[in-house]
């Protein structure tokens, strides 16, 4: 069931915001509940980190100059895209532009590992972009989200950086020493074979927070106005087309396989991450649904994106 939910996730996302949409139109909707939602994230985010290794930063060392330039480009290049194009093409729905904001300041995910891989990208790089970006936004989310959010956000930096510390360093801690744990009992094979069921779990948690969010009371405006729902994809086309494709300029200076990594590295964003800590952190209301539904609408637009720019390069370079 977790391989079919792994392998099917872009589809089941759309299924499950769906359903939770209906449920909020039809029979009500719930109230919001912050403690089955915060279950509901850890669920989704301790998983992941039992897959990721924080001591892939060591890696720096061997690829400053890639790894310097990814959070360049993720720390400074990603939200200045989001603010201009919140401005621009969101400056009506200023909730949907924070989504769009939360999402550029939270940079990529484990799936930068599996798509370098898969175009022949150089992995190490991938893994030290991912760790290296990971310890980064602990210390700039608390700082640069309330500046970027205005009196969009009633929280400042200290209440962000508790919730960061519940949502990212708890479950980061908890989950390498899980990790640990399994390889020192069963061994490294074992815990290699078992890597897809965590994914498995994350993403079936992630499945449960999307469908707790669209189920909120509070939803039936998305329903009856789904015009928001072009008016969230838009901005976001545009968002990956200039990532992809301004990361691919920037990081042309390397040869094929840091570059791929670079790419996937800048342009892959911790969506699942970003839903984790909007959850805790804006609670109930239209406005933090509007949040949350910009970021689920971001499934439909990076998945997609992935895969053709994947399959584009891969081809390019067996040609070249």
């Amino acid at each position: 069931m977790l391989s079919f939910v792994s392998k099917n996730l872009t589809k089941l996302i759309f299924s499950v915001m769906l359903l939770g949409l209906l449920n909020s139109y039809f029979f009500g909707g719930m109230p919001f509940n912050i403690a089955i939602c915060a279950s509901a994230s850890f669920l989704m985010i301790y998983p992941m980190f039992i897959n990721l290794k924080i001591t892939d930063i060591v890696e720096i060392k061997n690829y400053k100059a890639a790894v310097l330039l990814s959070l360049l480009i993720n720390f400074i290049l990603s939200p200045a895209i989001a603010y201009i194009l919140g401005k621009l093409l969101l400056s009506d729905q200023p909730y949907m532009a924070l989504g769009l904001i939360l999402i550029s300041l939270i940079p990529t995910s484990g799936m930068t590992a599996t798509w370098t891989e898969l175009s022949n990208g150089n992995l190490k790089v991938a893994l030290s972009i991912i760790a290296t970006s990971l310890v980064v936004v602990i210390v700039t989310l608390p700082m640069v989200l309330p500046l970027m959010a205005g009196n969009l956000l009633s929280a400042g930096p200290i209440f962000i950086l508790q919730r960061i510390l519940l949502v990212i360093v708890i479950p980061l801690i908890l989950g390498d020493i899980t990790r640990r744990i399994i390889i020192a009992k069963k061994g490294q094979a074992f815990y290699k074979s078992k890597k897809p069921l965590f994914s498995g779990l994350s993403s079936t948690g992630l499945l449960f927070v999307l469908f707790l969010i669209m189920s909120l009371d509070a939803n039936k405006l998305l329903i009856s106005n789904p015009v928001l729902v072009l008016k969230g994809i838009v901005p976001l086309l545009i968002y990956y087309v200039l990532m992809f494709g301004s990361s691919t300029l920037i990081a042309n200076v390397f040869g094929y396989p840091v570059r791929t990594a670079i790419v996937f590295g800048t342009s892959v964003r911790y969506l699942a991450l970003a839903l984790g800590i909007a959850v805790p952190l804006l609670g109930s209301g239209t406005n933090s649904s509007m949040v949350v539904f910009l970021i689920a609408l971001a499934f439909f637009v990076q998945v997609p994106f992935s895969s053709i720019y994947s399959k584009f390069v891969t081809r390019n370079s067996q040609s070249a």
